[in-house]
């Protein structure tokens, strides 16, 4: 998947994006716990819709069900853009499991 940088240049995605629909996430802040529609996701990261997004840098702890409500992914990250419309975090994989688990659960989507 290729994207313009700002300068105009094509810039190559680490992971290819996939679009989400009707796929909420809930989050943890340092000011609470919040549950927001999320709009595409990869295993690089994640965009959150949100209005109200926390800063850039802060820790971000995740909680990702499918459809069914079982199979639960725990990822944590930190916020690494904010927009008028939400905000993007990249992930903190800290083992193979963990990954294993988002790949499993973005191919579900």
């Amino acid at each position: 998947m290729t994207t313009k940088d700002r300068d105009g240049t094509v810039a190559k995605r680490a992971y290819d994006r996939k679009l989400c629909f009707f796929t909420d996430v809930d989050y943890a802040l340092s000011e609470g716990v919040y549950s927001d529609p999320i709009r595409d996701i990869s295993v690089g990261g994640v965009f959150i819709e949100s209005e109200n997004g926390p800063p850039t840098g802060e820790r971000v702890q995740m909680l990702f069900s499918d459809y069914s409500g079982v199979d639960l992914v725990k990822l944590s990250g930190d916020v690494v853009r904010r927009g008028g419309n939400g905000f993007a975090v990249r992930f903190m994989c800290e083992n193979t499991t963990e990954l294993n688990k988002l790949k499993s659960y973005i191919n579900s989507l």
